[in-house]
């Protein structure tokens, strides 16, 4: 995609926003690219955050980060490339224990107030949407009828292109197929499908969902 569709495209977007049509003046236009170039510093801004917040951690190429993003480094924690962090409303939280794995692919978006938790591995593809304020540990850290003892850990696996959506919570041991939806406030005891709509507690098919066709 060309720089210049590419402009086009956001100013689009952004008169959209603010609009809800095309600009119909001169100074509707300049104003739609005044937040534009207010919104490009504020990225580049985004990049040098980044580079502090996520000094402990191997990152890609142009991951931004959003806010004061909380960083527990004691094992590793691998952006790819393209990763968005925002931690600018509610603060997102990241912690890899010791021997611990946090690989999150690239183009993934983490909202804010998001906690990621791992004790041994934790996975998510690319292109992924992680809403507001989910949680994904893969250790219980209590056992139910022995509070003080340890109830053990296992991976979670999340696919390419998932949704997870506002609130939802990921226990340990599960698998999340490509292209699924996770309803918001759902809790996922279970493995789910790839290309499924799950939801509630715990979160159970609602439906599946049609493939994207692929381009010849």
């Amino acid at each position: 995609m060309s720089i210049r569709k590419r402009i086009f495209d956001k100013v689009s977007v952004l008169s959209i926003d603010y609009y809800d049509r095309q600009p119909q003046s001169k100074k509707e236009l300049l104003f739609i690219y005044w937040v534009l170039f207010k919104a490009t510093l504020s990225a580049g801004f985004n990049v040098m955050n980044a580079a502090y917040r996520l000094r402990n951690c191997k990152t890609g190429k142009m991951v931004t980060v959003k806010g004061r993003l909380k960083i527990l480094s004691k094992g590793k924690i691998i952006f790819g490339d393209g990763c968005r962090i925002w931690s600018h409303i509610g603060t997102t939280q990241i912690s890899a224990g010791p021997r611990a794995t946090i690989e999150i692919g690239e183009n993934t978006f983490i909202n804010t107030g998001t906690i990621i938790t791992s004790r041994k591995y934790i996975k998510i593809g690319k292109n992924c949407q992680i809403g507001n304020q989910v949680i994904m540990m893969d250790d219980d850290f209590h056992d139910v009828n022995e509070r003080e003892s340890k109830s053990g850990k296992d991976n979670i696996i999340i696919g390419d292109n998932v949704w997870v959506a506002t609130r939802a919570m990921i226990l340990k041991g599960v698998s999340i197929g490509d292209g699924a939806v996770i309803a918001a406030g759902s809790v996922v005891t279970k493995d789910v499908p790839a290309y499924t709509l799950v939801g509630g507690v715990p979160a159970k098919f609602i439906r599946a969902i049609e493939k994207p066709s692929i381009e010849s």
